[in-house]
Order: structure tokens, then C-alpha cells, then sequence
């Protein structure tokens, strides 16, 4: 996943069809889309197509969008409003007015959920940054790139023992910074999921 921020040039490069905008962009929503559309469809593959819909959407809109409150709003009312036109057009209209008025009581919650992951993944990779080179590149190629502690080991020529206390040291340092900023208990408790 990309780390690069969804500033105002980013939003401004993708309106004009900028694909590493939009790769930004990609990269910064999809696992929050995702996640709602799993919570409001039955299958996680409707879910994912959904999903992969509701991008190749953005792209063809991304005229219309230049602001961070916009591209979310678009992402997450599309999001909504196309899983329930799916689940009319796949069950019966009276079973699934019931369920779209359960929906509504409860996705204000779910989106909530996907904000505060959103949040938390953005502090998180704040901190992250701000590490030493040596020990944010172990994590970069652990946790964001999906590389195992023999593969970091192989490639930075190093020993897998080596690589397992530098994630150690960095994690730490970050746990730490998180300690030292917030009263939040969360905040501090989250790391643990994340790492």
C-alpha cells in the first residue's frame, strides 16, 4: 500500500486523470470500501466486485471531485446505495425492505468503524516515517509489502534473528510515541491488532 498522504495536490492530480493520484487514492479507500460493502452484502466476492465497481465509478467522476469530502462521500454513498439496488435486484422487494431498514439503523456504525481504522492506519504510518531509515524500511517490507522475516533477512543480507529485533526495537518506538501523545486507551490498544 501506498503511504503517500491524500493532500489537495494528490486530490487536484487525480481530478485531471493522474493514475499515481489515483493509485493514492486506491490505496488510501479500498480496504474501508471493502469492508462496508462486506457488512452490507451476503457474499465477500459480491463484496469485492462491488467494490472493484465502485472504483472503475470514481475514475469515471473524478471530474466532479476535488476534495477529500467529497472523493469519501462519493466512495461511501455509491457504496451504499449500489449494494442495496443488488440486494433488490436479488431477492424479493417485501424480504428485503426489512433488511434494508436494519441496515440503516446500523451503518452509520459501520462507517464509523471504517473511519476510525482510517484513522488509526494514518497515525500508525505517521510514526511509522518518522523511524530511522534502517528500522522503517524492516517494517515497510514486513507489514505493507507482506514479506516474511527469512525474505527481509535474504534481501538486506542480514540474519532472520536481526530482522526480528529491529521489527521489535521499531515497534516499541512506536507503541511508545502512541503512549506519550494520547490518553486515548484505543489508540494505544490497537497497535496490538496492527502489529
Amino acid at each position: 500500500m501506498s503511504d503517500i498522504e491524500l493532500d489537495n495536490d494528490t486530490i487536484l492530480k487525480f481530478k485531471y486523470g493522474d493514475e499515481s493520484a489515483y493509485t493514492a487514492i486506491y490505496n488510501h479507500f479500498y480496504n474501508h470500501i471493502f469492508a462496508y460493502c462486506k457488512y452490507l452484502l451476503p457474499a465477500i466476492e459480491d463484496a469485492r466486485d462491488m467494490t472493484a465497481q465502485l472504483f472503475i465509478l470514481l475514475w469515471e467522476k473524478k471530474d466532479a471531485l476535488d476534495s477529500y469530502t467529497n472523493l469519501r462521500s462519493f466512495l461511501f454513498l455509491n457504496a451504499r446505495n449500489k449494494c442495496f439496488n443488488y440486494l433488490r435486484d436479488q431477492k424479493a422487494r417485501s424480504a428485503i425492505d426489512k433488511q434494508i431498514s436494519d441496515f440503516t439503523s446500523s451503518e452509520q456504525t459501520a462507517i464509523l468503524f471504517a473511519e476510525i481504522e482510517s484513522e488509526l492506519i494514518t497515525r500508525i504510518r505517521e510514526e511509522v516515517e518518522k523511524l530511522p531509515d534502517y528500522y522503517r524500511n524492516i517494517l515497510n517490507l514486513s507489514y505493507y509489502q507482506g514479506y516474511n522475516n527469512q525474505e527481509i533477512a535474504d534481501m538486506l543480507q542480514i540474519s532472520e534473528k536481526t530482522v526480528r529485533n529491529a521489527k521489535s526495537i521499531a515497534i516499541k518506538s512506536v507503541r511508545m510515541i502512541f503512549l506519550n501523545r494520547t490518553t486515548q486507551m484505543g489508540f494505544t490498544l490497537s497497535l496490538y491488532y496492527f502489529f
